[in-house]
């Protein structure tokens, strides 16, 4: 076909045209957009400060409420399948040893300036194979609640305490580690040897002062910690009628105490200034170290992961404004130091805060709840009395673990 030279010339000139106005005309980009996976009973604790967030830099950001129980074997699923998040916040720093080693974990790059700000424990408990895995945004510890008028004093030692003053809830089958464990350090028999650098997967409570503790529980049982599987309503009323002296909790019961529930006979009899927060006495002679719990948030190793301003997002959650707010709503103790030194004016969070001085974070190591659940069933053996040997029912438990952790 013959093309005339007239309709070349105007097709060129129209093509020259379209060229202009595409070199001219702004592409308009897209919005940046957030997937946060947030542990779903704490959506109301995060939303206000990631909202905050999202309007002062642009972003949109999808909060998406999981399951606390279920969201670490979601999370494996969701990532190598590329429909995970690009965060997940409100998770317990335990995680971190089993999410990092499944490969779902980027770790964090923040500035020293961020770093220095948040407690030192509160990071460490982040810390897995000499990397920063996450970054912490409140923390949590148990001690010692006592009904003032039922106990005046703390108690200088656990010897002082007598049978059916002290309740701890534990389960028949699956016992509390968690909860028992300052009992247990008191002992001498920490979970894990421990370095400068955190804890190792050497087994410690092995020895002779664990088969103390292990005897110890025995010997006490019920009579002294308290009935197992011991509903929550009727601990609080117990601690607020003076029907129990001493509770170890953490400050999730507070709230409980102060206002009392229906089954309560009188829920004004124990209000606000009628109990206090103390350390827990030592059992064994030695110092008690509970553990400190902490919850923060992860950054997703997806390639669709938009780590910077996943980055940035995290280390809001860590700033001082987004602490104070966890304070404001849950009563939470900031892990950044400025937003503890507010939430300090606070009796309560100052008295955990200083019943918690000689925590240490739980393990983190890839096999950790595997290790809480022979470890609590072994402890509900011997608090239950379905132990007929103690000593050959810890050494039993300890060995077990030692070659889990091998795995």
């Amino acid at each position: 076909m013959k093309i005339r030279k007239s309709s070349l010339a105007a097709a060129l000139a129209t093509l020259a045209v379209g060229s202009m106005l595409a070199v001219s005309t702004p592409a308009i980009a897209a919005t940046p957009t957030l997937l946060v996976w947030v542990d779903g009973g704490r959506t109301a604790t995060f939303k206000p400060s990631v909202d905050a967030w999202a309007k002062e830099n642009g972003v949109t950001v999808t909060l998406t409420g999981k399951d606390f129980g279920s969201v670490k074997d979601a999370l494996k699923i969701a990532v190598p399948a590329g429909t995970g998040p690009d965060l997940l916040i409100g998770a317990a720093h335990d995680w971190t040893g089993n999410l990092a080693a499944a490969g779902v974990l980027r770790p964090v790059n923040v500035s020293v300036a961020t770093s220095s700000a948040l407690d030192g424990n509160a990071m460490k408990a982040f810390l897995f194979g000499g990397k920063q895995y996450g970054l912490p945004f409140y923390t949590e510890n148990v001690a010692l609640v006592r009904n003032l008028k039922a106990a005046p004093k703390a108690p200088k030692t656990g010897a002082e305490i007598k049978n059916g003053e002290l309740q701890i809830g534990y389960n028949a089958t699956n016992g509390d580690p968690y909860h028992f464990y300052g009992i247990q350090s008191s002992f001498g028999a920490p979970v894990f040897a421990s370095t400068s650098k955190g804890w190792t997967s050497t087994v410690t409570m092995d020895g002779t002062a664990g088969k103390a503790f292990a005897k110890y529980l025995a010997t006490k049982g019920q009579a002294f910690f308290g009935k197992a599987d011991k509903q929550w309503n009727t601990m609080v009323c117990d601690i607020k009628s003076g029907k129990v002296k001493y509770w170890i909790t953490g400050p999730w019961a507070i709230s409980s105490i102060e206002n009392g529930n229906a089954d309560c006979k009188d829920s004004k009899s124990v209000i606000n200034k009628d109990f206090a927060v103390s350390a827990i006495p030592s059992f064994g002679g030695k110092t008690a170290q509970q553990f400190m719990g902490a919850k923060g948030g992860y950054i997703i190793n997806s390639p669709t992961t938009d780590v910077v301003n996943a980055t940035q997002l995290l280390t809001y959650l860590a700033g001082k404004e987004a602490g104070i707010s966890y304070f404001n709503i849950d009563s939470f103790s900031p892990a950044n130091t400025a937003a503890l030194a507010v939430a300090s004016n606070d009796p309560v969070i100052k008295a955990f805060a200083a019943a918690g001085k000689n925590a240490v974070p739980m393990p983190n190591i890839v096999q950790m709840s595997s290790v809480f659940d022979k470890w609590g069933k072994t402890e509900a053996k011997l608090l239950t009395g379905k132990s007929t040997d103690p000593i050959a029912d810890w050494t039993a438990m300890t060995d077990a673990l030692k070659e889990t952790v091998k795995g």
